[in-house]
């Protein structure tokens, strides 16, 4: 939250909103502007105070800096597809606009509507666009995105979770999977598990997680999580599509006769409507069934139950893509990074 409020307070001194000498609004006019407790609103002060942005003067508050609105040394777009407002996407956004703006450069989060096959709306991109940008750095591989920038001559870069890596970007940030595929399969096997069942809304299964399984004696059967329509999606829909998929899969005799002796999911939000569907299908976790996850929040338990989980440090992908990018703007040529993921075991498996 201290992020949030001293990134707007930043924007706000560059834009010329606040002229060098005046006071900004007292803790609980701030409190009430942001949403946010007197610890948030004194710590983003103080930030802004080590950046030389603001004068604390007892018993007058924050007084703007006569430096207060340097000239920014261009414009970085973040590019949400989707725009659902989970864990991950926020924590990144936040993190990229601490790093960018500290070094001087305009942060502008640009969320698109999206739909699950990969369209979107693009009328907001296009109009940071007219104001200009130096690089973007987006969420998805979309090719209508990657053209729209294209033709801009906008550099683009996108943190890249898909299998097959990003086409159409200057650059795929894609993280490193496999020491957290090798340790799960790893976790999997000393549990006896030997049949594992994906469920999944990408079009193809991940060729390396693929290969880790099979090597390790593990059959994977691929499950994909169908939508009823092509309209912009939320994350209550993705737990919906989970529970949905999860309730046909046991609906078959066959399956529910002879259930996987794992499941993994490839979002934590299809887990924790998929996890809703074991239990209603009458399966106990992890009696009847394992149960993995890819997950960004950390260990909190979905649908009440602590996962084993495929984590993705958000605060290590935006570290990553902030520091390409950086490098990339300064007329260097550096290596594409390679954020690890790490496999955690949990009461699930």
């Amino acid at each position: 939250m201290s992020d949030r409020i001293a990134s707007a307070l930043r924007r706000e001194f560059a834009d010329g909103l606040w002229r060098a000498g005046a006071t900004l609004p007292d803790l609980d006019t701030l409190r009430i502007r942001f949403g946010a407790g007197e610890y948030a609103i004194r710590h983003a002060l103080r930030r802004l105070r080590d950046e030389g942005l603001v004068v604390l003067r007892q018993n007058v508050g924050a007084v703007v800096a006569d430096r207060a609105a340097p000239p920014w040394k261009g414009r970085i777009l973040f590019i949400d597809l989707g725009a659902h407002g989970s864990y991950f996407e926020q924590e990144v956004s936040l993190r990229l606009s601490a790093r960018f703006c500290s070094a001087g450069w305009d942060f502008v989060p640009v969320g698109i509507a999206g739909a699950h096959d990969g369209s979107a709306d693009l009328a907001p991109l296009l109009r940071q666009l007219a104001n200009g940008a130096s690089f973007a750095i987006g969420l998805s591989s979309s090719r209508q995105i990657a053209a729209c920038l294209a033709a801009a001559s906008v550099p683009y870069a996108a943190l890249d979770f898909g299998p097959a890596g990003t086409a159409g970007t200057n650059a795929a940030i894609r993280p490193n999977f496999s020491r957290a595929f090798a340790d799960m399969a790893s976790a999997m096997r000393s549990c006896g598990v030997r049949r594992v069942v994906e469920f999944d809304y990408e079009r193809r299964i991940d060729r390396e997680f693929k290969q880790t399984m099979t090597a390790a004696g593990l059959e994977v059967r691929r499950v994909l999580c169908r939508w009823d329509d092509d309209s912009p999606w939320s994350m209550s829909d993705v737990r919906r599509c989970g529970h949905a998929a999860v309730a046909r899969f046991f609906a078959v005799e066959r399956n529910r006769r002879n259930p996987p002796n794992a499941i993994l999911f490839d979002d934590d939000y299809l887990a924790s409507g998929g996890i809703v569907a074991l239990l209603e299908a009458g399966l106990r976790i992890p009696d009847d069934v394992k149960v993995v996850t890819y997950c960004n929040r950390g260990d909190e338990p979905v649908a009440g139950v602590p996962l084993a989980r495929i984590e993705c440090d958000p605060t290590v992908c935006a570290d990553a893509a902030a520091d390409y990018t950086l490098a990339v703007l300064e007329g260097k040529r550096p290596a594409l990074p390679r954020p690890e993921l790490t496999f955690i075991p949990g009461d699930s498996l």
